[in-house]
């Protein structure tokens, strides 16, 4: 990176500061594009003349702000703008970030059949001593991890083993003809646990926000629970 004789040490605004508004300008400009690695820390305390620790508070102002990512690992790099997400439960999530002109991919973490929690066996009408099929997925956005989905079904959906779980689910519930009615949707703020944090590539007791939807097929028979944790970084909703 070349010498960068910008930053002014007797300015009113702290150094970390001018550098955040300097980085932020090459960003703007496209002089810094979404992807691109930002040069190592040793490389940014010679270009900018200043200590390590003003460069960390300043690639720490630009991590919170959502204008880059650490990767544990690889460097730091220049953030995507926020995915706009549709909020109405009835879209999906492929489908809303198609509309948006993103790319949404899948990676399946873990199918398995687990015993039902006390709240399964109510909304589902299963009893307790029965197992049902759970699924989890990381959802990825232009291949940035942003959202992690778990699944709880009632009876009838042993086909999903047999599915290619990448792929989206509304349409392979569409080909075995089920056609979502109406759904029960919360909202609340959770922070992540370490699971989450790994898969998310984000900080443990990172707050994310947790839908979970009680869906129905279309005459009101309760089919499955979905639970969804979202990196707020990395998506923006709309209602």
């Amino acid at each position: 990176m070349e010498k960068n004789n910008n930053i002014n040490p007797d300015s009113m605004i702290p150094m970390y500061k001018q550098i955040v508004n300097l980085l932020n300008e090459k960003i703007e400009k496209g002089e810094l594009e979404p992807g691109d690695k930002l040069p190592s820390e040793a490389e940014l305390m010679e270009a900018y003349s200043v200590s390590r620790i003003t460069i960390r508070s300043a690639i720490s102002e630009l991590e919170e702000d959502g204008l880059v990512i650490r990767s544990r690992g690889k460097g730091t790099f220049i953030a995507s703008k926020k995915a706009m997400y549709s909020a109405d439960d009835t879209v999906g999530f492929t489908h809303s970030c198609q509309q948006e002109g993103k790319q949404a991919t899948t990676k399946v973490v873990d199918v398995s059949w687990i015993y039902p929690t006390m709240s399964d066996t109510q909304y589902l009408d299963i009893e307790e001593d029965t197992t049902i099929l759970c699924t989890k997925r990381l959802r990825f956005v232009d291949d940035v991890p942003t959202m992690i989905e778990t699944n709880h079904y009632g009876k009838g959906f042993s086909f999903l083993e047999g599915e290619d779980l990448n792929q989206s689910l509304y349409d392979i519930l569409q080909k075995h003809k089920i056609t979502l009615g109406k759904s029960i949707r919360t909202l609340e703020v959770v922070y992540a646990n370490a699971q989450e944090a790994s898969l998310l590539n984000i900080k443990k007791g990172e707050a994310l926000l947790l839908f979970t939807d009680k869906h129905q097929d279309e005459k009101g028979k309760p089919l499955f629970v979905s639970k969804q944790v979202y990196c707020t970084e990395r998506l923006k909703f709309y209602l």
